[in-house]
């Protein structure tokens, strides 16, 4: 099965957490956390149209700048996503520049704060010189994006702050039987994409569907496709040990193919990170253990630890595995 989400961290452990996520055949890419983002290249970050922000501290948020910088002129909107100062911390961003030339750009910046239990949307557009305008204000239980291709979650966590955790996950694969594929005469190409969106969004059997300019009812193709269990991947860094961090951080990554959790301290130092309001790599293991994931990669350890990073992995993996 080929995976419908291709996912990397940028950075190593003691560097700005960021995860990149390229969503195969949408021609599209999320990022979630926007630090160093040096490695990307020009390419990639313009391909990014959902950015999803745990904090704004400046190891989590001082990409934005490079993002801005690549996208504008773009015309396919930027979305972004994060706890209730997002909102601020963008309009900071782009007061920080002067903006008296770019009225003529297609460029639309929308922007969604979640506090628990509201998704605010406001908008910044180029048109405008990018001042700020609310869109709307509505309920929401942690469902930010809800589209056919992929569904994003987000848990309010604490931090000191309100600090995000995020899911990111299909409802369901689509696989094809080349087999099959072969014996009906037809070869891959880039009508696939076609078709698995037209499974995803308006699959019914009557349907004309085109190869090659050669009409087929949706019905002739179905016995091309198999239909797995989609993927899930979750992201999570910077929070407290709390019993309440613990509990809806495994609500969150419950049964996730990967989660991406930081490791901040080792065990021994666990009233700093109390201090800190970080996780311990014993905590983040018995999170991954008690959610059920499949592999858990980590990130983001204290620079204490340069010179014994494997003690770090030893003891998140130990208690994972235990």
């Amino acid at each position: 099965m080929k995976p419908g989400f291709h996912h990397k961290l940028l950075n190593s452990f003691f560097e700005d957490p960021s995860l990149f996520v390229r969503i195969a055949r949408e021609k599209r890419s999320a990022l979630f956390d926007a630090g160093d983002i040096r490695s990307l290249s020009f390419s990639d970050i313009y391909k990014v149209t959902d950015v999803f922000i745990t904090h704004t501290h400046i190891d989590h948020f001082i990409g934005m700048d490079m993002i801005l910088r690549v996208i504008l002129r773009r015309e396919v909107p930027l979305n972004i996503y994060g706890p209730p100062e997002i909102i601020s911390c963008i309009e900071g961003k782009l007061k920080g520049y002067t903006w008296n030339l770019i009225h003529e750009y297609p460029t639309i910046i929308n922007v969604f704060s979640f506090n628990g239990k509201t998704l605010s949307h406001y908008t910044f557009s180029a048109k405008n010189k990018f001042k700020k305008k609310i869109i709307s204000k509505t309920r929401s239980d942690g469902l930010l994006l809800n589209e056919p291709a992929l569904k994003v979650r987000a848990a309010v966590l604490d931090h000191g702050i309100p600090c995000l955790g995020y899911s990111i996950e299909e409802d369901y694969h689509i696989n094809i039987d080349k087999d099959i594929l072969l014996k009906k005469g037809l070869s891959t190409g880039p009508w696939l994409t076609d078709f698995k969106k037209i499974l995803r969004n308006n699959p019914r059997p009557w349907r004309i569907f085109r190869i090659e300019g050669k009409p087929y009812k949706l019905s002739q193709l179905l016995d091309i496709v198999r239909i797995t269990k989609g993927q899930k991947i979750s992201y999570v860094t910077d929070i407290a040990i709390s019993e309440k961090n613990i509990l809806k951080t495994i609500a969150l990554v419950r049964d996730s193919d990967t989660f991406y959790c930081e490791a901040y301290f080792l065990e021994k130092d666990r009233d700093r990170a109390i201090e800190r309001s970080h996780l311990t790599a014993k905590t983040c293991g018995l999170i991954a253990k008690k959610a059920g994931v499949k592999k858990l990669k980590l990130m983001h350890f204290s620079p204490k630890y340069k010179e014994c990073p494997e003690l770090v992995i030893k003891e998140a993996l130990e208690k994972f595995n235990s």
